[in-house]
């Protein structure tokens, strides 16, 4: 992709480089590399992504991340299949990518989100953050995990799990809001994610001291 030169470009751009996350796999550096090969009014497959977050309590994956007894697996995000958690709130949209992209090419992004737990569900401990993604391939055809839109019986992505240092007691009527960050340099890609409501967390992973993607 880097090094290939095309001997024409294409009507077509097919590729399959999206993560759990959406993102996480470098599909936005990649495609913005390869677009060279495509021409100005060509298609690109997918067409668009987002990636999404909930909420969660996760015991027991808190405890597996705790068991290394240090800082990084903390700062580290984790492709699993869900089982013993509960989803505290609907998943909501953080970052979004769009193919072709002839006008940006800066893939940092950053969101706040606000999450109100339902009243009758009481008193929360948030464990961390699941994390999904859409994406739309050409015009209507979709393909993704987010779970109120998920493709059925498709079982080639599992859920991304962002972990919290200290689990966060979100108290009946309360608000979470947490802040993501996706970061580049020239050399790599991480996330940052911290709390910022009901309480302040630290920020987690910062300048990708503990997980990164290599470009």
């Amino acid at each position: 992709m880097r090094s290939w030169n095309a001997p024409e470009k294409a009507d077509i751009l097919v590729s399959e480089l999206l993560g759990s996350f959406g993102d996480n796999e470098l599909s936005p550096e990649c495609l913005d590399g390869a677009q060279r090969f495509l021409k100005d009014d060509g298609i690109s497959i997918p067409s668009e992504y987002t990636s999404f977050i909930a909420p969660i309590t996760a015991s027991k994956l808190h405890r597996d991340v705790k068991s290394y007894n240090d800082l990084t697996h903390f700062e580290t995000a984790y492709v699993v299949k869900l089982h013993s958690v509960a989803q505290l709130a609907s998943p909501q949209p953080v970052f979004n990518f769009r193919h072709p992209n002839f006008t940006e090419h800066d893939n940092k992004r950053f969101k706040k989100l606000l999450f109100e737990l339902p009243e009758d569900m009481g008193s929360a401990l948030v464990h961390g953050f699941a994390g999904y993604f859409d994406s739309t391939l050409y015009k209507d055809i979709h393909l993704g995990i987010e779970p109120s839109t998920a493709t059925p019986d498709m079982f080639s992505w599992f859920a991304i799990f962002f972990p919290l240092r200290q689990p966060v007691y979100v108290p009946v009527g309360s608000v979470l809001e947490v802040q993501f960050w996706r970061c580049a340099s020239a050399n790599k890609v991480w996330y940052e994610w911290a709390v910022t409501a009901p309480n302040v967390s630290p920020i987690h992973n910062p300048n990708g001291r503990s997980y990164w993607v290599g470009l």
